[in-house]
């Protein structure tokens, strides 16, 4: 619960009479209709005074009996708004003034930021009653919102957040919306995007030519055109989508084919939760994410027979679905010939997302039919977040629209700084004080397209919450575009540099995550991080605080032939695992069980035996590339983690008590060497149950059950050894619904407590949250 405090930060006392407070409100507070919501709040209690903004939040003034300020306290504490969150109170005493009234005076700027721009949120349902009300002035209107609703901080340039700062301030308010904003009692009062179709952004579409196309109800004509199997570039809240009509396969495809994404499942967005239903098999826990304020993409079970297009998510069993967040998006759905519509992000794979009206025409001019575009400058590019109900919780696994730029507690008072997290998945983090600040979602930092990106995003931020680092924090992979560039920019300014190692910056974030207190037995279970011995690790088992680790145990090493190549190639993973493990994948039958050719299986073979291109990983996620391999003949892959998903959607619908493959544990002199979790024995009595006729299904679960008991298993053995009970579960294969499941019943049915990610991502989305707690930790030292 929220504590009240005075500045000397003792509890508050009031004397009888008649008294006059100031109180200080952080959070969340601008933007959220905080101000209407205090001055009704002092209105009801006959209450004077006034309130206003600056750059550390809302700062309040109130005097009246000493009862009616107590009640307003804990109303200001109980019944925030919506979209509100506050982080602290602190109340001071002020001489009583005879001031008659209450007011909302103009905003301040001054000292240093320390109040937050809110997220974007999704239409409220008294605008959506108004946008599709024939009565309503602004019947129809796609850009309505209010003090509850609404673009933030994509339209935002800097705070305190008034219009003049946002992408409205171009656009100047009729009388009517004037009156709106002026009122303090009204929902619209001070919602910096207010407008109306007298004097706000309008929607327009132009084809592929850049020519306007002539349609009295722009919206209804792209409608028909994306009934006619058309590919449509939509302007949306955070940058434009790529839409075509989810139940029709051809334009799937063709969507696909233009814009190079073959196999990677596509979002569809759907009228309502009724209509997701007709889709997917919805948990309770998923209906309530689809329906928040931030309005996530959520994979939920698709049904067999789901009506949409088999080539939205093919060979998997899960189904990206979501809600309309915007009200041109509620339009399009107004119309009841449109079902489910695909909506991606208006991007070549994994570039940025276009946000700019001739920056999209020029950038998918080969992949759309047709643009809607319309004139609210969108300031700050932001995708769509994407979330997963994991073990009974939500789980993040795109931190963007919705969420961004919320702060996230951080359990160290820190210095500014910067942490540019790792190279795919890219997001980086500023901290100062208790809170960190992530970046939206940025993508794979493999172009420049990407580190342009990157470097505006941080200027934003940076410039936002005045955060000016004094240390630079990146990973300890010397080949990562974000090691250089963290380099150079630091050596720009002349600030200090630190390198946290990959594994250890995922189990700092569920530490920081969880403000747990002392060392925890971390399993960090991902693809891909630089190890402390040039190798390459993701199956490890730390033990782990957030100054330091140690490696307790970690899977055997198997030889990656090809080194990159064996990411997109799961085959060559195959064939080191299985040479390892001494299994003969020279023989003629071999090589084809998992999608290699004889004379492929020869090189390779020579490769590892000569150590040639053939680098060491311990990394749990080429291990499921290796079994997805074997089980399902998968050769390639067409994104990253590919294979893994499909082998976990394979195993679905077995139960979890299944049996279990061996995997020993052997050697480890802890603290001097780690242990080692052997996979030989796992893969001689898997192609056992192969030869035995056992199902695919029944071997992928069982393969998922290996996994889990091999982990508990080391992590009792690092209990032994160090008597802690803890355990942080981090690391992107913890998006495996199975295996996080399987992991959180088996360690504590032995006893330990277990965390988990829940506000940040486990993947890379969360390694510079991570990243910025060690570094807070060292410095703290230091």
């Amino acid at each position: 619960m929220l504590a009240l405090r005075r500045r000397n930060r003792v509890s508050v006392q009031f004397e009888m009479g008649r008294g006059r407070k100031s109180v200080r409100v952080r959070g969340v507070v601008q933007g959220v209709g905080f101000r209407p919501f205090v001055y009704r709040l002092a209105t009801e209690g006959s209450l004077s005074g006034h309130i206003g903004n600056d750059t550390d939040g809302v700062i309040i003034e109130i005097e009246g009996s000493d009862k009616e300020i107590a009640a307003f306290l804990v109303r200001l504490r109980e019944e925030p708004p919506p979209m509100a969150r506050i982080d602290s109170i602190d109340v001071g005493d002020l001489s009583v003034t005879g001031e008659a009234g209450f007011a909302i005076i103009s905003s301040h700027v001054l000292g240093r930021v320390s109040t937050g721009i809110p997220a974007d949120a999704a239409t409220c349902a008294d605008c959506l009653r108004e946008l599709l009300d024939p009565r309503d002035r602004r019947y129809r209107y796609p850009f309505l919102n209010c003090t509850n609703c609404g673009p933030r901080f994509t339209i935002t340039r800097s705070i305190p957040y008034d219009r003049p700062q946002t992408s409205m301030a171009a656009f100047l308010m009729c009388a009517a919306c004037q009156a709106e904003y002026d009122g303090p009692l009204n929902r619209r009062f001070h919602a910096q995007p207010n407008a109306c179709w007298d004097c706000g952004p309008r929607v327009w579409m132009v084809g592929m030519d850049g020519m306007e196309i002539a349609a009295k109800d722009p919206i209804g004509a792209c409608i028909d055109r994306l009934l006619e199997g058309q590919i449509m570039a939509i302007k949306g809240i955070g940058g434009f989508h790529l839409s075509v009509d989810a139940t029709n396969e051809n334009a799937v495809m063709r969507l696909r084919k233009r814009k190079h994404r073959y196999g990677k499942p596509l979002a569809v967005m759907v009228r309502d939760v009724e209509a997701a239903r007709t889709l997917c098999v919805l948990t309770d826990e998923e209906e309530k994410l689809l329906k928040t304020a931030a309005r996530p993409i959520v994979l939920a079970r698709a049904y067999e027979t789901g009506g949409v297009a088999p080539s939205i998510a093919p060979g998997i069993p899960w189904l990206g679905v979501f809600l309309p967040y915007a009200p041109l998006q509620h339009l399009l759905f107004a119309d009841e010939r449109v079902r489910a519509l695909v909506m991606t992000s208006a991007n070549l794979s994994e570039e940025p997302i276009a946000i700019d009206n001739e920056e999209a025409r020029s950038r998918l001019a080969n992949i759309a039919d047709a643009f809607l575009f319309h004139d609210r400058e969108i300031l700050q590019r932001c995708d769509d977040s994407v979330a997963a109900i994991v073990d009974g919780a939500p789980q993040l696994i795109r931190r963007a629209r919705g969420f961004i730029p919320l702060g996230i507690d951080f359990p160290i008072e820190a210095p500014a700084l910067l942490a540019v997290g790792g190279h795919l998945k890219s997001v980086f983090t500023l901290a100062r004080g208790r809170f960190a600040y992530q970046s939206q979602h940025l993508g794979d930092l493999e172009s420049p397209v990407a580190l342009e990106f990157f470097e505006e995003s941080l200027a934003h931020l940076m410039r936002t919450f005045e955060i000016e680092p004094e240390a630079v924090v990146h990973d300890m992979h010397p080949g990562y575009m974000s090691t250089a560039w963290s380099l150079k920019w630091a050596g720009d300014r002349g600030v200090r540099v630190i390198a946290v190692q990959h594994h250890h910056a995922h189990i700092a974030a569920c530490i920081a995550e969880h403000a747990i207190e002392g060392s925890v037995i971390g399993l960090s279970l991902d693809g891909t991080g630089y190890g402390t011995d040039g190798c390459i690790w993701g199956g490890e088992v730390l033990v782990c605080g957030l100054d330091g680790f140690e490696r307790f145990a970690h899977l055997e090493y198997v030889p990656m032939p090809g080194g990159d190549a064996a990411v997109r190639e799961p085959w060559r993973m195959a064939l080191g695992h299985l040479h390892v493990a001494g299994l003969d994948v020279g023989s003629a039958s071999m090589p084809g069980r998992i999608g290699a050719t004889e004379s492929e299986a020869r090189v390779m073979i020579r490769m590892m035996d000569r150590n040639i291109n053939a680098p060491l990983t311990s990394s749990l996620g080429r291990l499921f590339d290796a079994a997805a391999a074997v089980i399902l003949g998968r050769r390639k892959v067409d994104y990253e983690a590919q294979a893994a998903i499909e082998l976990e959607g394979l195993a679905v619908d077995e139960p979890d008590d299944v049996g279990s493959y061996p995997i020993t544990m052997a050697g480890g002199d802890w603290p001097c060497s780690p242990a080692r979790l052997i996979v030989a024995s796992m893969w001689r009595e898997m192609m056992a149950d192969f030869d035995r006729g056992l199902s695919k299904s029944l071997i992928a679960a069982r393969f998922h059950a290996s996994i889990a008991d091999a982990f508990v298993q080391a992590a009792i053995g690092a209990r032994a050894a160090t008597g802690i009970e803890n355990v942080a579960l981090s690391g992107g294969v913890m998006h495996n619904r199975r295996l996080s499941r399987l992991l959180r019943v088996g360690l504590e049915a032995t006893g330990f407590r277990v965390y988990q990610h829940r506000r940040v991502s486990p993947g890379d989305g969360g390694l510079s949250y991570g990243q910025a707690a060690v570094a807070a930790a060292i410095l703290k030292k230091s």
